[in-house]
């Protein structure tokens, strides 16, 4: 049974050539810079593992933490910071379209702030995803900060994106049981 208590870091890796060649399942948590990817991976696992910053574009490589010795949860840089160059923009499309092809991969976590109107690169990016090959679990980020109006509107504009039951993140324990039920899923 995973229960999300036993984990520690392994490597950041600038490349898949890098990754752990242990052959455990991998689950890739991706979304734009400052969406709260760390943040999310610290609650999943009730404590803090993950950097995390108030400043976009400080997840530069892939950091991979083991989970119960059984699946790596892979927190990746963010897209479409201001911070990144054009360089580091390519380098996250070219690690994104290496990564997508990678046999270890179970699923990909994609995070989305709707508190926001989604930008040409977040359409972009999950068109791109939703065209992958790879199981997606779609997840609204900072719902908390949402009230109900902003919250409805940001269910409906995730759904016009065609972003299917997307699992809500209020930054409490109980919002993290979907999360945790569709990684159990992807990974059996």
């Amino acid at each position: 049974m995973i229960d999300f208590r036993k984990v520690r870091f392994i490597v950041s890796a600038p490349s898949l050539k890098e990754k752990p060649l242990d052959g455990k399942p991998a689950l890739l948590f991706v979304g734009r810079s400052n969406v709260g990817k760390s943040t999310l991976i610290n609650s999943l696992c009730a404590q803090k593992i993950a950097f995390s910053s108030k400043k976009a574009g400080k997840t530069k490589l892939l950091n991979y933490f083991l989970v119960d010795d059984a699946f790596y949860l892979v927190d990746a840089p963010g897209y479409g910071s201001t911070i990144y160059a054009n360089l580091s923009t390519i380098n996250f499309a070219n690690m994104m379209e290496e990564y997508v092809k990678e046999r270890s991969l179970k699923a990909i976590v994609f995070l989305l702030d709707l508190r926001h109107a989604p930008g040409k690169d977040d359409v972009e990016f999950i068109r791109y995803l939703q065209k992958c090959r790879v199981p997606l679990i779609n997840v609204l980020t900072k719902c908390d900060q949402m009230n109900q109006k902003e919250l409805g509107a940001a269910l409906k504009m995730a759904k016009e994106l065609g972003i299917q039951d997307p699992i809500l993140s209020k930054g409490d324990t109980r919002s993290l049981d979907p999360l945790k039920a569709a990684i159990m899923k992807a990974l059996a």
